[in-house]
């Protein structure tokens, strides 16, 4: 079981062992928190920014601490999709899998397999949460990507027609199963979480690659076009558009201001769920 309170535990996933930093409130637990850090890789003061929600919703957070020795941003921040090279790795060994296999590992601590789980990621880990999202689909309730400096382009193909991974969805899948995955994608349960003052183009942690650029000028303004992008492809195709867009008003880039935000219960959608009440 994990103790209540804050505290630190181990998980092996698939091999590999993670200091994963948790709280637990002392009433009976509804839901699990993931909660992914930022460039800082603080996985525990990101636990501790989330302790008053985990109280108010009585869920139990799991903050995972990627550390840098063994998770570099390719191997982070972008999902592990792709090698030092850019060359596709195999999905078995993508970093993405670990969402999923730490929502299962919490259930298995609580001894409760049907614990429904959320996903919140800030700056880093919002990008790596977006990676998640288009090419793991897990079961979470919904997966909130706070102040991303990059996203998965709801894109097939390679630029300029379109865009690769891991800032797109082409050239991972075969071409039977790229529309299937594209229309998995755009019906996530996703939220775009943005801070409304999070639009400094000269930002010195905001991604400058030219994937990135191509997105947007700054953070606001690509969580935006990310957005309204998901909208036209999901009307083209057809398909249910599960994302939401979702802003704090006043937020800068920071975790601590955008998980204190009232707009945070909007974006992670908890007030709607039969299982999570707010009083």
């Amino acid at each position: 079981m994990i103790p209540r309170g804050s505290g630190q535990m181990q998980a092996t996933l698939d091999g590999v062992t993670f200091d994963v930093y948790t709280y637990k409130p002392d009433a009976p637990v509804k839901g699990i928190l993931l909660i992914y850090h930022g460039t800082s890789r603080t996985a525990g003061s990101y636990r501790d920014y989330a302790i008053e929600l985990a109280e108010r919703g009585k869920l139990v957070v799991a903050a995972p601490l990627f550390d840098k020795a063994r998770f570099r941003i390719r191997d982070y921040h972008r999902g592990g999709l792709v090698d030092r090279g850019g060359n596709l790795k195999p999905a078995s060994q993508w970093t993405t899998r670990f969402v999923p296999l730490l929502a299962e590992w919490v259930r298995a601590q609580e001894e409760a397999e049907t614990l429904p789980y959320w996903c919140w990621g800030h700056s880093a880990g919002a990008q790596f949460l977006s990676r998640v999202a288009a090419f793991e689909q897990p079961d979470g309730r919904r997966i909130v990507l706070a102040n991303a400096s990059s996203y998965v382009l709801p894109l097939l193909g390679r630029y300029p027609d379109g865009e690769a991974a891991p800032y797109g969805m082409g050239g991972v899948y075969e071409y039977d199963e790229e529309r299937e995955k594209l229309r998995g994608y755009l019906g996530m349960p996703v939220t775009i979480y943005l801070g409304s003052r999070d639009d400094d183009p000269r930002d010195p942690e905001l991604s400058m690659k030219p994937e990135s650029r191509r997105q947007g000028v700054q953070r606001k303004h690509r969580g935006e076009r990310t957005f309204a992008l998901g909208q036209r492809q999901a009307a083209a195709l057809g398909c249910p558009f599960g994302w939401q867009l979702v802003y704090a008003p006043e937020g800068e880039h920071s975790t601590w201001q955008m998980i204190q935000s009232q707009c945070v219960l909007d974006a992670l959608e908890l007030f709607r769920s039969s299982e999570v009440r707010f009083i």
